[in-house]
């Protein structure tokens, strides 16, 4: 496997801190998910329809999230969610 790039590292480490924090607030507010992924969606589509230059980079990291986020990916279809298994208290210190 090749080695993975500074960018390619920030742009993960980011996604996976995105999902975690949204995850969280889902915990007490079960609507925070969904109008989280909503406002996701409409900033791909204004980077996507409204940007000028190369957005691949912010793309490919709102994507990323919502993938961790919703477990589904145009290559691989529906898998689990990030962390699906994860119940608050299993790992806290």
């Amino acid at each position: 496997m090749a080695e993975l790039s500074d960018l390619h590292r920030a742009k993960r480490g980011v996604a996976i801190l995105a999902a975690c924090v949204v995850q969280t607030l889902g915990e007490s507010d079960p609507t925070f998910e969904r109008r989280f992924l909503g406002r996701l969606a409409a900033a791909y589509r204004e980077l996507k329809d409204n940007s000028e230059g190369d957005v691949i980079q912010e793309m490919e990291l709102l994507a990323w999230t919502r993938e961790l986020l919703t477990g589904f990916d145009f290559i691989n279809g529906q898998k689990e969610p990030w962390l699906a298994d994860y119940k608050p208290g299993d790992h806290d210190h």
